[in-house]
């Protein structure tokens, strides 16, 4: 009876236990997601690496020595939820603790494989509040709102609820509500790149005022403090001399990734939105260029960008924001400039004009004076909805709904999928194709999205062929394309699938942590996600 029981135990046990890890073919971080951080929430000192909660980012990694910024924790290293209200290392067993969402983790590895429980599981009441998170010798201890629960430093096998801790010697990880400091203790400290300590805040080189969250004392003198708004300063207590880092992107909706020098991202706005972002891949250094810091650079969704000469334009709801880097300024072009107000899909530039594609048409704008020239043709996609564009030499290729439209604007001519060029294998079809999405150069190529499968225009044979049949994607939504010479990337409204052009196979990513794709940028061997759920890097080449 008593081998029953214990059977019976260990069952309930497992039940509740599970691996998060999404595919255990990846290693840890050959999948990684950047996300806004929001504030944060906790910080703990590991080993190798400071780990840093936060509100929407997941856990934040800066190594030990040379405070330099790492790969994130998140969904994609298989935690339930971007949202961690607790992170604790527990020296004694080696162990990284996570509270994320209503699950807690916790992996030896601290990497991935994560023993996961809910913690429901605890009885706690509604409304519970995750306070901090702790370890004595022999146990782990999470303090909640309502009280103190008591874990196996192992297994994280519950152990009890408590109105007190029925043991001392426990150390406590720093947290918004019980920092490992006063907050007071910033103004001790000089900050750099502009920022000012101001008692329990710190005013930004714009001088926006955000509230200091938690600060942070390491064994070795090092010193970590969190901001609401994400910015993280780092420094040690000799030099009493702190460094902001920005570790975050400034949206979690990426609409657009435009692959220069740095990835450049911008998206739909939420109300946490902070701005555009600009990173460096190479360096790991991420910049935010604010909405609220920058004169003349208006807050809005954007979802598509182009480069103009010294000048980068961003499309977005009735409006059109251009940077000038060479004098470092930005200027709002609107209805003013003589377009009506609509969403602003596409855009693409020679040297003297941007082509902006909208949900309502397309028109023309000069790129010194910044006011409307257009040509012939543009009335005749008058509140049509226009997808992509793409210029070819001296062609406008224009994808709507139920027609491929190719522009001539030397010889002043409109064609399309039927009459640019030979039909080739698109003979039979060429009546029946609809739904054109995505124009996509590569090479001598010019690849075009339809509900029938994906077609591609050979630019020197002047001829279609099929180079794939909408059954490969199954129905899903093309929302964009990116391709190499064996492979082509299909970005859905679920996930991405590659497929191999010569072998013919399959490879579907449809994982719940990757969310709606709407961008792509094929940089070697990792191919660079825009979507739903943020900014996400996938080591392609390990498949």
């Amino acid at each position: 009876m008593i081998r029953i029981t214990l059977k019976i135990i260990l069952l309930f046990f497992l039940a509740g236990q599970s691996s998060a890890q999404h595919d255990n073919r990846y290693d840890p971080f050959d999948w990684v997601m950047y996300r806004q951080l929001g504030a944060i929430t906790s910080v703990t000192e590991g080993f190798r690496y400071f780990y840093i909660g936060t509100e929407m980012g997941g856990v934040v990694r800066i190594q030990s020595i040379g405070h330099q910024l790492d790969e994130p924790i998140t969904q994609a290293q298989g935690l339930k939820s971007n949202h961690i209200s607790a992170v604790y290392f527990d020296r004694h067993t080696g162990r990284l603790w996570v509270i994320a969402g209503d699950y807690i983790h916790s992996s030896h590895s601290r990497e991935g494989d994560w023993d996961i429980d809910n913690i429901s599981y605890w009885g706690l009441p509604r409304q519970t509040t995750i306070m901090r998170m702790g370890s004595s010798q022999n146990y782990v201890w999470v303090h909640a709102s309502s009280g103190y629960v008591k874990l196996d430093h192992i297994s994280g096998i519950f152990l009890g609820t408590y109105t007190f801790p029925d043991e001392e010697n426990i150390q406590w990880n720093s947290s918004t509500n019980f920092p490992s400091q006063d907050l007071d203790i910033m103004s001790e400290y000089s900050l750099s790149d502009g920022w000012l300590a101001m008692g329990q805040s710190a005013v930004n080189p714009y001088g926006t005022d955000w509230r200091i969250t938690t600060f942070f004392q390491g064994k070795m003198g090092d010193v970590v403090a969190g901001m609401a708004d994400g910015t993280i300063f780092v420094g040690n207590n000799s030099m009493k001399y702190l460094d902001p880092i920005t570790a975050g992107i400034g949206n979690n909706d990426v609409q657009f990734i435009m692959d220069e020098a740095a990835l450049i991202l911008g998206g739909r706005q939420s109300a946490n939105t902070h701005g555009l972002t600009y990173f460096y891949t190479r360096r790991d250094i991420l910049e935010i260029n604010s909405f609220n810091d920058n004169i003349n650079l208006t807050a809005g969704p954007y979802y598509c960008a182009v480069r103009a000469g010294d000048e980068i334009w961003y499309g977005g709801n009735d409006l059109i924001a251009v940077y000038d880097e060479k004098d470092d300024f930005w200027r709002t072009l609107d209805e003013t400039r003589g377009f009506k107000g609509q969403i602003i899909t596409s855009m693409v530039a020679d040297s003297e004009f941007v082509w902006v594609a909208s949900s309502s048409g397309i028109f023309r704008l000069d790129q010194q004076t910044k006011r409307i020239n257009d040509l012939w043709f543009e009335k005749m996609f008058d509140h049509i909805f226009i997808y992509d564009l793409e210029l070819v030499n001296d062609q406008l290729w224009i994808a709507t709904n139920y027609d491929l439209s190719i522009v001539d604007l030397k010889n002043n001519k409109l064609m399309n999928q039927k009459t640019v060029g030979s039909l080739g294998n698109m003979k039979g079809m060429e009546n029946l194709l609809s739904g054109f999405k995505v124009i996509e150069r590569f090479k001598d190529e010019i690849m075009v999205s339809t509900k029938q499968g994906v077609w591609s225009f050979d630019l020197s044979k002047q001829e279609w062929f099929e180079l794939l049949d909408a059954s490969v994607y199954a129905g899903y939504e093309i929302t964009d394309l990116v391709r190499t010479k064996k492979f082509i990337f299909l970005a859905t409204n679920d996930g991405f699938i590659r497929y191999d052009l010569k072998d013919r196979f399959i490879r579907d990513y449809h994982y719940d942590f990757i969310g709606q794709v709407y961008d792509m940028k094929l940089r070697k061997k990792h191919l660079w996600l825009g979507t739903s759920n943020g900014l996400i890097k996938f080591k392609w080449t390990k498949d």
